[in-house]
């Protein structure tokens, strides 16, 4: 759902010869990782990762910044790499990469090729070159165009002669998942990188979804490394419905009636799946990402995420169905030439649930475009008001308004800039205060607390 936060240097930062490497005081928060990784010496712990695989840094700017409060950080950065043409030689090429840092916990054989260990002390972090995701063994296929096409082929899903051309990435989260876009002369796929141990609950739940009135791509390959190909599903999403209709068409341009019936088509056999926490029952992980990554007001974070909890913790959320788990504009692909939603995607999450968060969640979503661009969705409000009153009549109002808040809360550590991210808070403000939350205590919570919450992540 959400992707991932980006801070970049001004100017790409040029680095010298290393001298011996020296990891920061033992951090006491997330926020000390932060600023390890983030800061111009960094460039050092890039250096010294290059320099095990034979290669010198010329420059290098920080392009990401993934934040998982009480877990790890990971930081993306693209570089200039200088490398030896050929041994003793002394001629050399410069070569753009993409590095990425963890801080996460991985074990001592994570380390392998284009993957450095470096520790000092109890102090460890992991540098790898893209794609060698030490967590993503299939990334690397997943990459190459050879490799899709002899899978597709294995599997007979190309035609004869039919060869995949060109993969681009669309979304990525290191350690966790990808999503890339393969194209051949003919079609274009879709290919999914999960963790190994996740990619046959990935396939079961496509499947579960292959006859029912709203269905999921279809699954044309798979392997235990992770790699799951997919169908391009036919339709519009959502949002790029809301974006054609205009300000003027945007308060029509879907009947809230047609998402729920979207929810009602989902299989029963769903709720036997594992269940997955709703974003609003992590509330408290989110407000210390909201302040790790953009430190945003503590007391406004606070004042929302002791909301939402109280609300989760008192209203009745109803009972457990068969959900999305991330339901909102660009996972709903509307039917070509109709606003009949067809197809759902990003069903990773697929399972049991309570109505209510499907719903909050595409609320969440919608009340924040207008603050992404102003002028392109000014017509989102008025959509949002009418999804409020239609989804108040099949689930609690205030609960679907504060929890609506939590997951607003959630978005904001992928906002761009803290401007936005202190936007889309005053959007949780708003859901929140229009749920008639009950008076809370004004002292905000500590950041050290929230950041010493830790909680599983949505996979």
């Amino acid at each position: 759902m959400r992707e991932l936060s980006s801070r970049s240097h001004r100017r790409p930062t040029r680095t010298g010869l290393p001298g011996p490497m020296t990891l920061a005081a033992p951090a006491p928060d997330q926020r000390a990782w932060l600023d390890l990784l983030t800061a111009p010496e960094a460039g050092e712990l890039l250096a010294v990762a290059l320099g095990a695989d034979g290669a010198s840094l010329d420059t290098w700017r920080v392009h990401q910044v993934h934040a998982r409060p009480g877990a790890e950080v990971t930081v993306g950065y693209d570089v200039v790499a200088r490398r030896a043409l050929a041994p003793r030689s002394g001629a050399s090429v410069d070569a753009s990469e993409y590095l990425l840092a963890t801080t996460a916990p991985l074990s001592p054989d994570a380390a392998g090729p284009g993957v450095v260990r470096l520790a000092d002390g109890p102090r460890v972090v992991h540098v790898w070159r893209h794609p060698a995701d030490p967590l993503l063994p299939g990334l690397a296929a997943a990459c190459d165009g050879h490799e899709l096409t002899r899978r597709l082929d294995a599997a007979g899903a190309l035609a004869p002669g039919e060869t995949v051309d060109a993969v681009e990435m669309v979304a990525y989260r290191p350690l966790r998942r990808a999503v890339l876009r393969a194209r051949t002369a003919a079609r274009t796929v879709y290919v999914k990188v999960v963790r190994p141990d996740r990619t046959r609950s990935l396939v079961r739940r496509h499947d579960l979804l292959r006859t029912t009135a709203v269905r999921a791509p279809r699954c044309l390959a798979w392997d235990d490394d992770g790699v799951v190909v997919l169908a391009e599903a036919r339709g519009t999403s959502l949002a790029q419905h809301l974006t054609d209709a205009g300000p003027t068409g945007q308060p029509t341009a879907i009947d809230p009636r047609e998402l729920v019936r979207a929810l009602d088509a989902l299989p029963a056999r769903a709720t036997t799946l594992r269940r997955r926490p709703a974003w609003s029952e992590r509330v408290e992980h989110y407000a210390a990402s909201a302040l790790a990554v953009h430190g945003l007001d503590g007391a406004r974070v606070g004042r929302v995420a002791r909301g939402v909890r109280a609300a989760v913790d008192a209203l009745d959320p109803g009972p457990v169905v068969a959900t999305h788990g991330d339901f909102y504009e660009a996972n709903l692909l509307l039917e070509p030439g109709s606003s009949h939603v067809g197809v759902l995607l990003d069903v990773d999450t697929l399972g049991p649930g309570h109505r209510v968060d499907d719903l909050a969640c595409l609320v969440a979503h919608l009340a924040v475009l207008p603050a992404l661009a102003p002028d392109v969705y000014a017509g989102v409000p008025a959509l949002v008001e009418r999804c409020l009153v239609v989804f108040g009549e099949d689930v609690d109002p205030a609960g679907l308004r504060a929890r609506a808040a939590g997951v607003v809360l959630s978005l904001t550590t992928g906002a761009a800039t803290r401007d936005l991210a202190d936007a889309w808070l005053g959007v949780a403000e708003a859901l929140l205060d229009a749920a008639g939350a009950p008076a809370l205590a004004s002292a905000p919570l500590p950041e050290s607390t929230l950041i010493g919450s830790s909680s599983r992540s949505h996979a």
